[in-house]
């Protein structure tokens, strides 16, 4: 079985300077290819441009394969309450959503889902918000088509964490007779969000450690952050999968970037992830 999960693609901004991230990947690269997950912001402006972005991936592998979990740039200019229309954009090029979706390959199953945060890793839940409302872009170009097409808040997407959260805790509570890979756009663990500790740190990550260290998934990718670390939280590897921005990867280092996230699980997952 093989995957390749990759996070904040932001394929418009590669279009605008000229360059193709996929470029440099090889046909051994793509060959058997199960599944190409990705972990949120695809691009921004989603009715327009995730058509072009699909169909930049299908030249490499089979739409069917593609799953897409939204990010929080997948929503500007667009609405947090319509993956339904998400949905419809994603199926028209023949490809997934994957919004609190359970994706199986093999004995491998990989749980997606956005899941956003609880705003509670420095205990100011109320301050932590604020501060998102004032410097965040999310709390501008987000809408809520259910409220009256206003401006997204910040409370709302904490609700949307909640049932990102609850959903994840009812998978995993099941029992599966193989591997359990958790796919987030959002991070997990509040030592790898940043290298040091920031007020913004809330916007980008939750401290799920609890969670990881009851049902000890094998694995859990997410983006976000574009800070392409990796850690072991007890059995589970949980390893940043961040594309990021053209201006953030210098020409020719996009292939190891990208293999960050291939995942080729024969054996062991987290000796043959973490050896990418």
């Amino acid at each position: 079985m093989k995957a390749l999960i990759v996070g904040d693609i932001h394929f418009d901004r590669w279009a605008e300077a000229g360059r193709d991230p996929f470029a440099c990947l090889r046909s051994e690269d793509w060959v058997n290819l199960d599944a190409l997950i990705v972990a949120g912001d695809l691009t921004n402006k989603p009715r327009v441009r995730w058509k072009y972005a699909i169909r930049h991936l299908a030249c490499h592998i089979d739409p069917g394969r593609i799953h897409i979990i939204p990010g929080n740039h997948d929503y500007y200019d667009f609405h947090i309450d319509r993956d339904d229309r998400l949905a419809e954009i994603a199926a028209g090029e023949g490809a997934n959503l994957a919004q609190k979706a359970e994706i199986t390959v093999a004995d491998t199953r990989f749980l997606c889902c956005t899941l956003w945060t609880d705003f509670a890793l420095h205990g100011d839940v109320p301050g932590s918000q604020a501060i998102a409302r004032e410097r965040m872009n999310d709390y501008r170009y987000i809408r809520n088509a259910k409220a009256g097409y206003r401006k997204i808040r910040p409370f709302e997407t904490v609700q949307v964490h909640q049932a990102h959260r609850a959903w994840l805790e009812d998978r995993l509570s099941r029992p599966h007779c193989g591997r359990t890979v958790v796919i987030t756009h959002h991070c997990p663990h509040l030592d790898l969000i940043s290298d040091a500790p920031g007020e913004l740190d809330p916007v980008y990550g939750s401290d799920l450690t609890a969670m990881i260290d009851r049902f000890r998934p094998d694995a859990w990718f997410f983006g976000h952050t574009h800070h392409r670390v990796e850690a072991t939280e007890g059995a589970t590897l949980i390893k940043n999968v961040s594309v990021g921005y053209p201006d953030e990867l210098a020409p020719g280092s996009e292939r190891a970037v990208l293999r960050r996230g291939l995942l080729e699980m024969d054996e062991d997952l987290g000796t043959r992830a973490a050896a990418q």
